[in-house]
Parts: C-alpha cells; sequence; structure tokens
C-alpha cells in the first residue's frame, strides 16, 4: 500500500513540475511515460490487476489535477473577470482589432 501512495505523490509533483514549466500538450508525453511506469513498479511489487489499474488512473488523474492547481496559481494574477465585464482592454491590449471610424 505504501508504494501505492509513494506512485501518486510522484505523479502529483510530476504535475506541478510541469505545470510551472511546460504548457498542457506536455501532459501528453508524461502520462503515457508515467502509466507504464506506475504499471511497471506495480507489477514488480505484485499487485493485482484490478488494484493496479486503479492506481495507475489515480496517479494519471492526480498529476493532471496538479498540473491544472500549479498552471492556475501561476497565471491567476493574469486572469481577471474585470476585464471581461467592463469591455475596456487590460494590461496585455489586442493588437488585431481594427478601429472603427464613424
Amino acid at each position: 500500500m505504501t508504494i501505492a501512495f509513494v506512485l501518486i505523490v510522484a505523479s502529483a509533483l510530476a504535475g506541478i513540475a510541469t505545470g510551472y514549466v511546460f504548457r498542457i500538450w506536455a501532459l501528453v508525453v508524461i502520462s503515457p511515460f508515467l502509466a507504464i511506469l506506475a504499471a511497471i513498479v506495480l507489477r514488480v511489487y505484485e499487485f493485482g490487476m484490478m488494484a493496479g489499474v486503479a492506481v495507475v488512473a489515480i496517479c494519471l488523474a492526480v498529476c493532471q489535477l496538479a498540473y491544472f492547481a500549479a498552471s492556475y496559481l501561476l497565471h491567476a494574477r493574469d486572469v481577471s473577470a474585470h476585464n471581461e465585464v467592463d469591455g475596456a482592454p487590460g494590461e496585455i491590449s489586442e493588437q488585431n482589432i481594427r478601429r472603427q471610424h464613424k
């Protein structure tokens, strides 16, 4: 049971590290490696099939949730509902909008 918790914590750390460094497409690369690594470790420690599948699924879900939490915390200051409500451009202006001359 300890190995399952270690794998879940390692998945969370991998998700956090990915969230701070890479974009979401990195999860496409990280997830298969994480699933294969977890399956190999669980097979070595003689987990059953259903328990192994459950742990691998939990590892993948925790990794993705940790990625989204890290990326949200990294970019939370840039997201503001006030910019959408009042229609005024924020600090990053939209350069592709043409002026309307009436």
